[in-house]
């Protein structure tokens, strides 16, 4: 009877799905705006920009009026490297990169091979400028000022000159006038890397300030720079952090800050403070790229000031609006004479096979640091090593499946049969304790009133019949929470998982770094205290059905203290919230916990058949029960062969584990009968 129910509620609820899923598919042919994701209002376009900086530039007042000032040229962007969309890695360049002329801003940074979102042959565009806000930090890599002999001249909303630019590199140049009449010539390059054959993979550009002093006297040059822009969220997930490498001792040590907690009201965060030590780089991380900037000559001290704010309260779409602020120490330029101040900046992915490179993974670059940032709740959770192994093994598996959802399962598999002598120990334990019901009943009767006596008497009455507590049915749970963990953090922070789908895109899982979304709509969103509703995920429904027929299935013990019952009821209320707290969560953690859980009751269900098989032996008297000794039994003991003893020193050992049992046994015996 029971089989005919399950293959009932089986059938309606493919039937179900499959009538939803060609619903949904029907309603996005209809009407595809009803599943556009809303726009973020994160940054002013191109377009904005340049028509408030291409007007013809006048001169700029100076902290001194008429003693420094500096006059710009004609508003003319420049592209560079190749924009176009290269899933197939052929262009020469791996970035386009679009410079502003205001500041020499960079406007936007193109990462030509990589996908901007699922089912778009778009290229992935970050680097954007803020929208309505200072612009003197808003925009990526703009040069906010220098300051000349400690005058200082603002140069972010002057228009810089476009002296030359081709598909490799762009120069910009803005004059600034001293008080004699002679110049300063500020310059700024930027230049890209080929994608093949370079250490760089082509993520990591040059850029170059040369100042060309035509004075006759040395002049001590001070530069202010913003660095990059935050990237925009791809998930609820995704909370950028402020990254800093130091030199330790010619290790790279590194540092982070959530820009969550970042705060307008607040005083900058100061990067230089957070060790003492010299730094040697510092950016921004999100959940899938990074963008820093590192000074190219690191046996000099750059950097005398770098400092982390906020520009703006974080929106409630989880937008975070904030600016690395940069200041250089004093560059002594010799009269008549030039000099250069080079940096490396990276714009690219956090993946594994180019961070954990030989280039980017020593000293002083040590950007690999930035794969597994761990922190906040349960961080030691979190810690590289179980990270890398889970990743390691996925890797393994998808060379072998093609297929991230499917290298998921079998990492479960794997899993299960590790844990599988602890799970099958549990069980068993269990089958135990539940026959001892009437004589935990008694314990409980004789020393309901002592908590204390009742605990003690009920450990010493385990101990001595080889029983497990109740609980121990939640172990494989339990021991399975930090690879849960583990694995939540890799699918929102592994960049070979960005974008993958389940099945070979045969499913309606297109993403297992998003929740599964069967059906998605995002214009219609529902807040519910801290959940956020805009799609229906199955798969948390699924594990919450999965869930309950594995408490209905589990066996609960016969006798428990009310301690032992309010933490089984606790583990009860856990496994179902589990569901409400991963709703939004990634689909390939609720793949694998549905997997693991489905394969849990499948495994528990074959280990109480084999336990009832075995009792049902006893019963007729096949299997020799394991009881208290009699007469009899000891001397059939006697007259049975005995196990070849182990020698040496492991001999020894087990010899006296047995007899710390047995006068563990005996002394618990004589508690009782006092």
């Amino acid at each position: 009877m029971k089989g005919a129910r399950l293959v009932i509620f089986l059938t309606l609820a493919l039937g179900i799905f499959f009538g939803w899923y060609f619903v949904n598919t029907y309603l996005q042919k209809k009407h595809p705006d009803w599943y556009e994701e809303p726009k973020p209002q994160e940054v002013a376009s191109d377009t904005q920009t340049t028509q408030a900086g291409t007007q013809p530039t006048t001169q700029v007042a100076a902290t001194q009026p008429g003693t420094v000032y500096a006059v710009g040229g004609a508003g003319k962007s420049a592209e560079i490297g190749s924009s176009q969309f290269d899933p197939g890695a052929t262009s020469e360049y791996a970035i386009g990169l679009t410079i502003h002329p205001q500041g020499a801003a960079i406007s936007s940074v193109t990462l030509n091979r990589l996908r901007a979102a699922v089912g778009k042959n778009e290229s992935y565009v970050y680097q954007k400028p803020y929208q309505k806000l200072d612009p003197a930090s808003s925009r990526s890599m703009v040069t906010q000022a220098i300051s000349v002999n400690g005058q200082r001249v603002e140069l972010h909303n002057l228009n810089w000159t476009l002296a030359d630019s081709d598909q490799k590199s762009a120069t910009y140049f803005v004059d600034v006038t001293l008080a004699d009449g002679k110049k300063v010539r500020v310059s700024k390059t930027y230049e890209l890397r080929a994608a093949k054959g370079d250490p760089t993979f082509g993520y990591e550009l040059k850029m170059v300030y040369r100042y060309e002093n035509q004075t006759a006297q040395p002049l001590v040059i001070k530069t202010f720079f913003n660095g990059p822009t935050v990237p925009a969220p791809e998930n609820i997930r995704d909370i950028p952090e402020v990254v800093a490498g130091y030199n330790d001792q010619k290790q790279v040590s590194l540092k982070h800050h959530s820009a969550a907690s970042l705060d307008p009201e607040k005083d900058p965060w100061d990067i230089m403070a957070q060790e003492k030590l010299p730094l040697l780089w510092t950016g921004w991380t999100s959940a899938y790229f990074d963008s820093i900037v590192r000074p190219a000559d690191d046996n000099k001290t750059v950097f005398a000031k770098a400092s982390a704010k906020a520009l703006t309260k974080r929106t409630e779409e989880g937008e975070d609006f904030t600016a690395i602020n940069f200041e250089t120490t004093d560059l002594t330029v010799p009269a008549g004479k030039s000099a250069s101040l080079p940096f490396d900046v990276y714009f690219g992915p956090r993946q594994r096979s180019i961070l954990n490179s030989d280039y980017y993974a020593s000293f002083p670059h040590g950007y690999n640091l930035t794969l597994v940032l761990t922190g906040g709740f349960c961080g030691f959770c979190t810690f590289e090593p179980l990270i890398s192994v889970m990743v390691t093994l996925l890797g393994f598996f998808f060379k072998i499946t093609h297929d991230w959802g499917l290298a998921i399962i079998c990492l479960v598999i794997i899993v299960r049969l590790i844990l599988h002598p602890i799970t099958k120990r549990s069980q068993i334990s269990m089958s135990k304790f539940s026959k001892f019901g009437p004589e935990i009943e008694r314990l409980k009767q004789k020393y309901g009133d002592d908590k204390e006596a009742l605990n003690r008497e009920m450990m010493a009455f385990t101990r001595e019949h080889g029983l497990s507590s109740g609980l121990m049915g939640c172990l494989p749970m339990v021991l399975q929470m930090p690879i849960w963990i583990a694995l939540w953090s890799s699918l929102q922070s592994t960049f070979e998982l960005r974008h993958a789908a389940f099945l070979w895109g045969i499913t309606w899982i297109k993403d297992l770094a998003q929740p599964d979304r069967l059906i998605y709509f995002p214009n219609h969103a529902v807040k519910f205290f801290f959940l956020h509703f805009d799609a229906i995920n199955l798969l948390p429904i699924l594990m919450g059905v999965v869930f309950f027929i594995q408490q209905k299935l589990s066996p609960k013990p016969p006798t428990m203290t009310k301690d032992q019952e309010t933490q089984y009821k606790m583990m009860q209320w856990m496994s179902l919230l589990f569901p409400i707290f991963l709703y939004n969560g990634p689909s390939g953690l609720n793949l694998y916990i549905l997997t693991s859980t489905s394969i849990g009751i499948v495994e528990s269900k074959r280990i109480r058949d084999h336990i009832k098989q075995r009792e049902e032996a006893e019963k007729a008297g096949k299997v020799i029960v394991d009881a208290k000794p009699t007469r009899k039994s000891k001397k059939l003991d006697r007259i049975e062969p005995q196990p070849k003893k182990k020698g040496g020193f492991m001999g020894w050992l087990a010899e006296l584990q047995k007899k710390a049992d047995e006068l563990q046994r005996e002394t618990d015996r004589q508690k009782r009968k006092s």
